[in-house]
């Protein structure tokens, strides 16, 4: 199964100010494709394809670290693009906390013992659109401009998932296999 890490952004008032942001960029007429909300996530540790075996291995490794971290609070302010000005791919929404950093190393360190490869640097985003083309690039980064110090809101992160990815032609279905709780603030 196709598989990765990851912590999902449930508030309400941040996703709206999401969509508003994608439909801006939307107008800028550059050929893209939208992440549903439902699908916006920050993926920790992308695992690509795993054996039910492997996959039951990972979530007892990672069960007894990830229950060490308590919940906590993340800000989302900004916006910036994946790989370069060039070749813009990937839009982006900032994410400031230091305990995904703290999080995400722990995950990285548990499947690499496992035979995982490492990822590159991790910069903690919000994968918002794919760009098409470069059609219309100049406008697209105006509105990227207007954004780029946007603060979106804060979000509770209670829990940490191990998600299924089904790719299908109308875009990839996300399933929740495993949830990790992580330790209630008073």
């Amino acid at each position: 199964m196709r598989s990765f890490i990851s912590m999902d952004i449930n508030s309400k008032e941040v996703l709206d100010k999401i969509d508003a942001f994608q439909k801006k960029l939307k107008s800028s007429a550059c050929p893209m494709k939208a992440v549903e909300r439902e699908n916006l996530h920050l993926t920790l540790k992308f695992l690509g394809e795993i054996s039910e075996p492997s996959y039951k291995r990972i979530v007892e490794s990672l069960e007894p670290t990830l229950q060490e971290f308590s919940s906590f609070e993340v800000e989302l302010k900004g916006t910036g693009f994946f790989p370069s000005i060039s070749d813009l791919r990937v839009v982006w929404v900032g994410l400031n906390a230091p305990e995904i950093v703290y999080i995400q190393k722990e995950i990285e360190d548990t499947v690499n013992s496992m035979g995982f490869a490492e990822d590159k640097k991790f910069v903690p985003h919000l994968t918002v659109c794919r760009i098409k083309s470069s059609l219309n690039k100049k406008s697209l980064l105006n509105v990227l401009d207007d954004y780029k110090n946007y603060e979106f809101g804060a979000d509770m992160i209670k829990g940490i998932n191990f998600k299924k990815s089904t790719l299908t032609p109308s875009g990839p279905i996300y399933e929740t296999l495993k949830e990790f709780k992580l330790k209630e603030v008073q």
